[in-house]
């Protein structure tokens, strides 16, 4: 049987086994993506330094691809593994430090860590082993499983998914608990959360709890959850710490993970103070199927629940201790202002061009440069550049300029949508975006930006100007035919069009031709069709301007009549 990379992911560990052992890499990366958490987590816990725990990670997975071929009972995977796994972390530290013994199973962890730390490592680890149960299933009721526990999907969502009936999911969800609970001593909870039914996890222990409701909220649905979804990318459901998949919920407070804050505030009726964290997806997904114009009534009660009320409906959800909810950074530093206009404006022309896998972490964001007659707002992933002009900004800092990681930058336009007027604070490495009602937190990249001012061509041989909507769609339409590996695309310029065609080129026939609007000089230059791609997208103006020089030298596009934007690509050599 022929398989697709999609197809990949709903084998079994068996199916995906027999596949390594012949070599596909695909199957194994499949494979070493299902465990690599439940063995990173054993590493870590058995290491000092994080430098250590990467290296032993890596011959891990290295020792498990040299020798797979001879595990002949594909069924004892998962004993094997660990067995690699310890013995590479007994290797890597007897050589490293002779005479201890640091190696810490389960049984010494419950001794060694406090109880709350070991319930959630022990929920974790629980987690890990439903998921692959979930795997196991039959082919026929898989795919319902992945989507509904795995993935958090709603009934409706998987019908719609995999083009079946609600009633039909339904059944097949039936049938999978009974395969979980009776094959594998798994108990699907109804509310989407799974545990085992022959370990008991110990919930974290409060201090206070009342003897009828805690925390007692009314809010209109529209505001509330128009909050939550400002905050979903935030709260995001493949977190490696669970905690970090739901919201907290607190009279003053938002949602938080270990490099971005937001927090948003909701207008509402607090009839008794407290705090709340529940899984925002769930929560998001309960909202929606409530009406808009009935008040929301959200209380805590006695025994960790959380009860939605919406007219005659109760809806419960699990409240986990926020005890384990990181704390949002604090910023106290200078602060100024601005405009909310401005700020979006520059996110959405630069973003694009950050690099998401550069381990040179300064190019992962975008940088605000202030200076005295301007302030420059640039991203670059090494093979182009988005650099937007603005009136200059007036501060105190002593340093030019900041990184902010693409992550929080990403957050920005959904955190600010229509405001105003947004406040910056930077105290150290760490920066406050706020509107009043919204504030977004995140640590900045302490790292020194490359000066881009280098690269951009003072002046040019060439200059084309072209229908943005016309070269556009002809970049499309030819990366399409070009290789997949490398998106490589030709462009012939000229004085009367720009002729595009894949490269390398299987016919003659497969090209697009521009026209040119006026034009200077020629060229034949090859370029990535993406990163074209995005820069004309980027740009509003009906046409666009083009300047050249030589077949490698700098690409600048700029938009026709603006002056304070340019997006610069570097070319590709042609075969």
């Amino acid at each position: 049987m022929r398989y697709t990379s999609s197809m990949y992911t709903d084998l079994t560990d068996e199916e995906l086994i027999e596949l390594t052992q012949d070599g596909n890499e695909i199957a194994f990366g499949q494979l070493a993506s299902r465990h690599s958490f439940r063995i990173w987590q054993l590493v870590v816990l058995n290491s000092r330094q994080t430098r250590d725990a990467e290296e032993i990670f890596q011959d891990i997975w290295i020792a498990v691809w040299e020798n797979i071929g001879g595990l002949r009972k594909v069924s004892s995977f998962g004993a094997w593994l660990q067995k690699i796994a310890y013995t590479a972390c007994r290797r890597y530290y007897t050589k490293r430090h002779p005479g201890g013994e640091i190696l810490q199973g389960t049984d010494q962890l419950a001794k060694t860590m406090d109880q709350d730390a070991f319930a959630r490592f022990r929920e974790t680890e629980l987690q890990e082993d439903v998921t692959e149960a979930v795997h196991h299933l039959p082919e026929k009721v898989r795919s319902v499983a992945v989507s509904y526990y795995l993935e958090m999907s709603t009934v409706k969502e998987i019908a719609e998914e995999l083009n079946l009936a609600v009633g039909t999911v339904k059944t097949r969800l039936r049938e999978v608990r009974t395969l979980l609970r009776t094959e594998f001593g798994v108990e699907a909870v109804k509310d989407g959360r799974i545990v085992t039914q022959q370990t008991e996890v110990s919930k974290p222990s409060r201090d206070t709890i009342k003897e009828t409701f805690g925390m007692e909220l009314t809010f209109e649905r529209d505001d509330f959850l128009c909050a939550l979804q400002g905050l979903q990318d935030v709260t995001t459901r493949q977190n490696a710490r669970p905690i970090l998949s739901n919201v907290l919920i607190r009279t003053e407070e938002g949602a938080i993970d270990l490099e971005v804050s937001v927090r948003m505030k909701v207008d509402g009726t607090v009839k008794t103070g407290g705090t709340l964290t529940v899984p925002a997806q769930k929560l998001i997904d309960t909202l929606k199927t409530l009406p808009a114009d009935t008040p929301i009534d959200l209380v805590t009660t006695t025994n960790a629940t959380a009860e939605i009320r919406c007219g005659d409906g109760v809806y419960k959800i699990t409240d986990m201790s926020d005890e384990a909810f990181s704390q949002p950074l604090s910023v106290e530093g200078e602060t100024f202002s601005i405009r909310g206009k401005t700020l979006r404006d520059a996110v959405q022309k630069t973003q694009f061009a950050a690099s998401t896998e550069s381990k040179r972490i300064f190019l992962n964001g975008v940088y605000f440069n202030f200076l005295e007659d301007r302030t420059e707002v640039a991203a670059t992933d090494g093979k182009r550049l988005a650099l937007a002009y603005y009136d200059p900004i007036k501060h105190q800092r002593k340093t030019h300029g900041f990184i902010v990681p693409l992550k929080a930058v990403r957050e920005i336009p959904k955190t600010f949508p229509e405001s105003v007027e947004v406040d910056i604070s930077v105290s150290g490495n760490q920066i406050r975006f706020t509107d009043g009602n919204a504030t977004l937190t995140t640590e900045l990249v302490e790292r020194e930006y490359p000066n881009y001012q280098r690269i951009i061509p003072k002046d040019h041989e060439g200059k084309t100007v072209v229908s943005t909507a016309q070269l556009l769609r002809a970049t499309q339409h030819i990366g399409q035919l070009s290789n997949p590996k490398e998106h490589k695309i030709r462009l012939e310029i000229d004085t009367e069009r720009i002729r595009v065609s894949p490269q390398p080129s299987e016919s003659e026939e497969a090209y697009e031709t521009v026209p040119v609007e006026s034009g200077t000089g020629c060229v034949t230059i090859g370029i990535d069709a993406r990163l074209l791609t995005d820069a004309l997208t980027h740009i509003e103006t009906e046409s666009v301007s083009i300047e050249f020089s030589r077949e490698l030298n700098p690409v600048l596009i700029k938009p026709m009549d603006d002056d304070r934007y340019i997006s610069l690509v570097m070319p590709m050599l042609l075969d």
